[in-house]
């Protein structure tokens, strides 16, 4: 049982037999969603893409999250009273079997993850993961995150829920979608791109979207 940021893409791929997909049609759906943003909220996004397009070359991993990303995150508000909310700092936690049906633990923390439940998370739907400095040498954080989407989805009691992922190097973001056994990877968005950051927005309103019609 070793923590999720131990994890390798492939290490979890030949673990749990999952496979990797070019193309998913949920993916292309995720993606093509669009919702307009008030004038209040395109001002707000527009203000924390100039802050980071001035700054994401000298942010640590605190900066990025508190001056960048939880504001992102609060154009959307993942919150909604005694049905799900966002989770800092999560420790997830499940009994599974892996492609060998050998029983194992998976245990880790994760930055970020939104899920039903008032103390702990109880079904997770959606994880933001890895957010590193651009300066910052990464290893593997595609593995990272997709293991604790295999988690979340052996947490989920078999519900068949896809779980949505989104990692981010610096101003760097991508997002991961994890249905049964097979994953995909979007190409990779700039946040410091009016239009790219519009897509990331748009990207965490579908995700609300989609809790909303499953809690």
């Amino acid at each position: 049982m070793k923590p999720f940021e131990k994890w390798e893409t492939e290490e979890v791929e030949q673990t749990f037999g999952i496979k990797f997909l070019r193309d998913m049609p949920l993916m292309n759906d995720w993606l093509a969603f669009s919702q307009p943003l008030t004038s209040n909220e395109q001002q707000i996004a527009e203000n924390l893409r100039l802050f980071l397009k001035d700054f994401a070359g000298f942010w640590n991993e605190e900066d990025m999250k508190v001056f960048f990303i939880v504001p992102v995150l609060q154009i959307v508000n993942f919150y909604a009273l005694d049905k799900y909310r966002t989770f800092m700092e999560a420790t997830l936690e499940v009994e599974l079997t892996d492609a060998q049906n050998k029983p194992c633990t998976l245990r880790g923390r994760v930055e970020m993850v939104v899920a039903t439940g008032k103390q702990r998370p109880q079904t997770p739907f959606f994880f933001l993961n890895e957010y590193k400095a651009q300066r910052k040498v990464v290893t593997d954080p595609q593995g990272q995150l997709l293991i604790a989407m295999v988690t979340a989805q052996a947490k989920n009691n078999g519900k068949n829920l896809p779980i949505y992922g989104m990692y981010n190097i610096g101003q760097n973001w991508f997002f991961v979608l994890l249905v049964g056994k097979e994953y995909t990877v979007s190409r990779q968005f700039d946040a410091t791109d009016q239009d790219d950051l519009k897509q990331i927005i748009n990207a965490l309103q579908y995700v609300k979207a989609h809790i909303e019609r499953n809690v």
